[in-house]
């Protein structure tokens, strides 16, 4: 079975290159086929873009300024696990490309109230039975991951009770919402829920929705996984740490997960 999209989204504009498929927007087309013409990728062009900055993660990302004064995010989709050393960034072609579903889940996301960063082009780039890809989202300002809030001493957000225990209730909300408008996140760890913090509480974003599984309309989702999921990623980030999450931070994850 083929992993190519059937049809292009809707708002969007499909660009080919040599070996080469990107799903644009409108405002992305003209830089997207600039970028394919010279022979690179959109990540790899984003690299040598002299007024991008660098944002030091997981995985690293970087930051183009546009004409428009929006800011985009390009990210380059890794590997993690026993066949990193294997495959390195190379995905098998078999099933979704992971960025063309990161797309179509995003925009489901969106339709059903849930924010998330605006998806402005996912690229894949074929090499026999394997591939590499890009996606390119708008930048949120003003938004850290919870990983950081929580266990990132330098960092301003990791100072007063209050505001951990907002961002456990974010995290939480953010679970219920996803279930009860039919959305499971397939990996959500601490790093892939951005707060944007706004006024007293932080508005939770979930990001990394290539392993989203989307249900029909009306059908909720299982909170469950989701929540053992984010709970397994925290107890990892103490190890690493040292930083503990406290009893009451628990409960209060726990608490607003199940209203």
């Amino acid at each position: 079975m083929s992993p190519e999209p059937k049809w292009t989204p809707r708002g969007f504009e499909a660009v080919r290159g040599r070996k080469a498929q990107v799903l644009a927007r409108p405002e992305a087309v003209g830089w997207v086929r600039f970028v394919l013409e010279g022979g690179r990728t959109l990540y790899e062009a984003a690299a040598a873009q002299p007024d991008a900055f660098l944002l030091q993660g997981r995985e690293p990302l970087y930051v183009l300024p546009t004409k428009k004064g929006v800011r985009w995010v390009v990210r380059h989709y890794a590997r993690g696990g026993p066949t990193l050393p294997l495959l390195g960034d190379r995905h098998l072609r078999f099933g979704s490309f992971r960025p063309f579903h990161e797309l179509l889940a995003s925009e489901e996301a969106r339709a059903r109230g849930i924010p998330t960063p605006q998806v402005v082009a996912a690229a894949v780039y074929s090499s026999g039975p394997f591939y590499r890809a890009d996606l390119v989202t708008v930048f949120v300002p003003g938004a850290d991951n919870l990983a950081e809030v929580l266990f990132d001493t330098t960092r301003k957000g990791i100072g007063g009770a209050v505001e951990r225990l907002d961002a456990f209730r974010a995290a939480g909300e953010l679970i219920r919402q996803l279930a009860s408008r039919g959305l499971r996140h397939g990996d959500l760890h601490a790093g892939n829920i951005l707060l944007r913090w706004q006024g007293a509480a932080p508005t939770p974003l979930p990001v990394g929705l290539d392993r989203c599984q989307v249900m029909p309309e009306g059908v909720e989702a299982s909170p469950g996984p989701m929540y053992r999921r984010l709970r397994r990623s925290l107890v990892k980030w103490e190890r690493l740490t040292g930083l503990r999450v406290g009893d009451r931070e628990w409960d209060t994850l726990e608490r607003t997960v199940t209203g």
